[in-house]
């Protein structure tokens, strides 16, 4: 994970490849895209506070194994290189 050229795209794409429950991919999606758009760092932390738990709670009820779960992760750390704010 040491390089963002991955796209917004490119992660929706493989978030809706990796995930089988539909409204989570969206949910997760939603969160990559307001992390990398975020207006301001508190803003920022906030979504990235927010998807943290919601991985959370999905690996709470084993909605997730573990590759799942580290991909997810790379993901959402895409997003956050991406962020003008990192």
């Amino acid at each position: 994970m040491n390089s963002p050229n991955f796209s917004l795209q490119e992660d929706l794409q493989v978030l809706g490849e990796l995930l089988h429950n539909a409204t989570a991919a969206t949910q997760l999606g939603s969160y990559l895209q307001r992390i990398q758009t975020a207006p301001s760092r508190d803003q920022l932390n906030k979504w990235l506070e927010q998807v943290v738990g919601y991985l959370q709670a999905l690996n709470d009820f084993k909605l997730l194994d573990g590759e799942q779960t580290i991909l997810l992760r790379e993901l959402v750390t895409r997003a956050h290189m991406r962020s003008p704010l990192r």
